[in-house]
Order: C-alpha cells, then structure tokens, then sequence
C-alpha cells in the first residue's frame, strides 16, 4: 500500500513538472521601428499566418501551432522614404531589417 502511494505521488509530481514547461512550438515575432518610423509585416512562419506592426517603437506576436521553418513574409515601412521589403526562407530564426525596421522570429 504504501509503495503505491509512493508511486502515485511521484506521477503526479512529473505530470506538475511536465505541465510547467514551455511548449516546443512557440516562437514569438518582434517587430522594432526606430522613432519617426512605422511598419507592419505580413505573412507566414511554418505554415501559420502573422501580422504584425510597430509604430516608433515595439509591436510583437506570440506564434504557436507552426511546424517546420519555412517562413515568408511582406515588410511595408514608412519613415523619411517608404519601402517594400519581402523575405522568404527556410531558418530556425530570422532577423531582418527593412530601412529602419528590424523583425526578428525566435
């Protein structure tokens, strides 16, 4: 009875472990305008579609559900000139930037 008991307790103790850990597929997206600029990317990561913007400062997005790591995407940003930026690639992470917009995946 009492090894039983033992037993029991030590599942529950690895399922309470296992429920705190991060899950494997986030990634969050960062999109960081230097001041007098704005900008927003559109597109995908692993098959999941993002949008995101920034306005003189940080925008981001938590992305989950994705599955491998082929991304594309569409920058538009306006400052002292405007700018057309598009990516596409297959990376772990990404960091970019378009004139004065930085946007990184990780």
């Amino acid at each position: 009875m009492r090894a039983s008991r033992l037993a029991l307790a030590a599942i529950i103790a690895a399922a309470a472990a296992a429920s705190y850990a991060a899950p494997p597929n986030v990634k969050n997206i960062v999109i960081d305008c230097e001041p007098g600029w704005r900008g927003t990317a559109v597109g995908q990561y692993g098959g999941v579609g993002f949008e995101v913007s920034c306005n003189n400062g940080r925008g981001h997005e938590r992305l989950t559900g994705w599955s491998g790591t082929a991304y594309s995407f569409r920058m538009g940003v306006e400052g002292a000139v405007g700018a057309d930026c598009v990516y596409a690639d297959d990376a772990p992470t990404v960091d970019v930037t378009c004139v004065a917009v930085r946007l990184t995946v990780r």
